[in-house]
């Protein structure tokens, strides 16, 4: 993938302060967490495996959400946006977050109402990352 489709950031916070932190600032632009998948209990309950600390979360925000199911409802599978967490090494994380714009790119639609709902979101999620660089 692309890395201009990916937004990382390195966070000097542990993995659970990390969790709460990414949450909040997705919280202030409307974003919530739908889903959450715990990739170290999965990978420990379903291989025996023991893997790091890692959260691969989906946000959604109603209201861009519904606009696009409106425009495309094929864009559903690429919903909700993906984020992931995890950690890296003694009190530091790792944060990343697709860009919106792959929406626009996945060629699910030409509905101008797609690459409006991409901009919003991607303002929206510069935003969040502005926060977590800034921490």
């Amino acid at each position: 993938m692309n890395e201009s489709m990916i937004y990382t950031v390195n966070l000097a916070l542990s993995y659970d302060q990390a969790m709460k932190t990414v949450e909040e600032a997705f919280k202030v632009e409307g974003f919530g967490f739908l889903t959450h998948v715990d990739v170290r209990a999965t990978f420990k309950a379903k291989l025996n495996e023991d893997f790091r600390p890692f959260s691969i979360i989906g946000v959604c925000n109603p209201s861009l959400s519904h606009r696009l199911l409106t425009a495309e409802p094929k864009i559903g599978l690429l919903l909700p946006c993906k984020v992931t967490v995890e950690a890296a090494g003694e009190g530091q994380s790792i944060v990343r977050i697709i860009n919106p714009q792959t929406i626009v790119d996945s060629g699910f639609g030409d509905d101008p109402e797609i690459a409006r709902v991409a901009d919003d979101a991607e303002a929206r999620i510069r935003r969040v990352v502005k926060v977590l660089e800034n921490l």
